[in-house]
């Protein structure tokens, strides 16, 4: 496996939290969706995010999802 397709794993295995958070925050799912998305692609390019293991990139995952959601609560 690549390192693509190590990193698209990685995120899948994290999506469903990071989607979790953003709709908790925004409550509308599209707002979320979009949030979410964003914070994924964050994610995949943060090297400090692969060098983490379990709580600590959970805990990451649900820092760039509030900070995802706040923008876009900002641009509403």
């Amino acid at each position: 496996m690549n390192r693509y397709e190590k990193r698209i794993d990685g995120l899948r295995a994290v999506e469903v939290l990071c989607y979790s958070v953003c709709l908790h925050l925004l409550i509308e799912e599209q707002r979320a969706n979009l949030a979410a998305k964003a914070a994924l692609i964050d994610l995949y390019a943060d090297e400090r995010f692969w060098e983490l293991e379990g709580r600590d990139r959970e805990c990451r995952v649900r820092q760039l999802a509030v900070s995802r959601s706040i923008q876009a609560m900002q641009n509403r």
